[in-house]
C-alpha cells in the first residue's frame, strides 16, 4: 500500500460534508450554499450555527478542526479543502 496525495475526490467528499452540515444548521437548501462564496454568506447562518456545522463535519469525518479555522477561510470550498487536508491522503491498494 502507498500514501496517494490529496485528491479531487477527497475534496468534493469533504465539500459535501461541509455543505450538508452547514444546510442543516442554516436550514436552507445546500444547493443555495455557493461553494465559492465565504461562509459568513451562507444564507441563515451566524457564528453559533456556524461552530455547530464545524463539529458535525469533525463527527463526520473523524477530524478536529481548530477553533480559529472557520474564521480564517475564505470560502466554503477553501474551508472543504482544509479539512480534507487534515484528513490527509487515503492509503490506496
Amino acid at each position: 500500500m502507498t500514501t496517494a496525495p490529496l485528491s479531487d475526490a477527497a475534496v468534493d467528499e469533504a465539500l459535501a460534508v461541509v455543505l450538508r452540515a452547514l444546510s442543516d444548521h442554516a436550514g436552507v437548501p445546500a444547493d443555495r450554499i455557493d461553494p465559492d462564496g465565504p461562509v459568513a454568506a451562507v444564507p441563515g447562518i451566524e457564528s453559533v450555527k456556524a461552530l455547530r456545522a464545524i463539529t458535525q463535519v469533525e463527527d463526520t469525518l473523524g477530524v478536529l478542526i481548530p477553533d480559529d479555522f472557520l474564521f480564517e477561510t475564505a470560502t466554503v470550498r477553501q474551508l472543504a479543502t482544509q479539512v480534507a487536508e487534515l484528513r490527509g491522503p487515503r492509503e490506496t491498494v
